[in-house]
């Protein structure tokens, strides 16, 4: 996935309800800040953390180094699921996948809690490691600040996790259907796309029949619906066809898999089981099948 689509998935990601209330929600409960961080360049690291020990590194060069080089390297192990780690100043850090058909839109991110009480022997051993980044701290000065991170031991930082996890697979299904639904503020031209897509999907739709059909060029209907909604408009055709796909598939009198292929304008098999297994992260066999985590959008 481009990295602008990327952008603009975690952008609309980050300003779901949803997403805001079960933040909000998750903190309160773990008793430490989590955070949304969206899959964007490195840049996005080195904003301002909320917890002291972090930010106080992060005045230095040095120490914002340490930071990006400790969370992108946790960030690689967080693809498929949770992932936690120490960075050299003592700190935990937990970071869970927020998946969007199979792409990684963002991680929930909690940072900066201490694992276990602050003792003179792990302080001692936090400056030591600082000092090898070249970061030069005063012993008292490491005993305030880690005494002052949030607690958060290991068998609730393992709960939070999977609190997290089942988070982020009730997030994608949000997401899903916001995007089956045209935005508000949208231009009348994507708007118009839509109802097309959404009384015709199972017709043959291709991008330059629908620009002929709205009196556009093919690439002004590309360009304007990328920039409004943050997907390409065959993808979003595509999209749309799995979720009418899904809805058959779920229904009591499921047709085959073949016929809601069919019904749903797709031109072979393998095209929507392509389709809807990157969308839903599952084959539509496995919905038939009864598989809860699709039965349950």
């Amino acid at each position: 996935m481009p990295l602008v689509v990327k952008q603009a998935l975690a952008a609309r990601l980050a300003a779901l309800p949803e997403m805001q209330s079960f933040l909000a929600d998750a903190s309160l409960v773990a008793g430490v800040p989590v955070r949304f961080w969206p899959a964007t360049p490195l840049v996005d690291a080195v904003q301002v953390e909320p917890v002291t020990f972090c930010a106080r590194l992060r005045r230095e060069d040095a120490g914002c180094r340490m930071c990006v080089t400790f969370r992108q390297k946790l960030r690689e192990g967080a693809e498929a699921g949770p992932a936690a780690g120490l960075c050299d100043a003592g700190l935990g850090e937990l970071l869970v996948p927020v998946a969007v058909g199979g792409v990684v839109a963002g991680h929930f991110l909690v940072t900066g809690f201490r694992e276990g009480a602050a003792t003179t022997q792990t302080d001692n051993r936090a400056r030591h490691l600082l000092g090898r980044r070249g970061l030069d701290l005063r012993a008292e000065e490491v005993s305030r600040l880690r005494a002052a991170a949030p607690p958060l031991e290991p068998a609730r930082r393992e709960a939070l996790g999977r609190l997290l996890h089942a988070g982020a697979e009730r997030i994608a299904r949000a997401i899903n259907e916001h995007l089956n639904r045209a935005p508000e503020g949208v231009p009348e031209l994507v708007e118009r796309a839509y109802r097309i897509v959404h009384a015709e999907y199972g017709r043959r739709l291709r991008v330059p029949l629908i620009a002929r059909r709205l009196g556009v060029s093919a690439a002004h209907l590309s360009r304007t619906f990328h920039h409004a909604t943050g997907l390409r408009l065959v993808d979003y055709v595509a999209r749309y066809r799995a979720e009418r796909a899904r809805a058959l598939l779920g229904g009591d009198e499921a047709p085959s898999v073949a016929e809601a292929a069919r019904a749903c304008g797709f031109a072979s098999i393998s095209q929507f089981n392509r389709v809807f297994r990157a969308t839903f992260g599952a084959s539509p066999r496995a919905l038939r099948a009864g598989e809860p985590r699709l039965t349950n959008p």
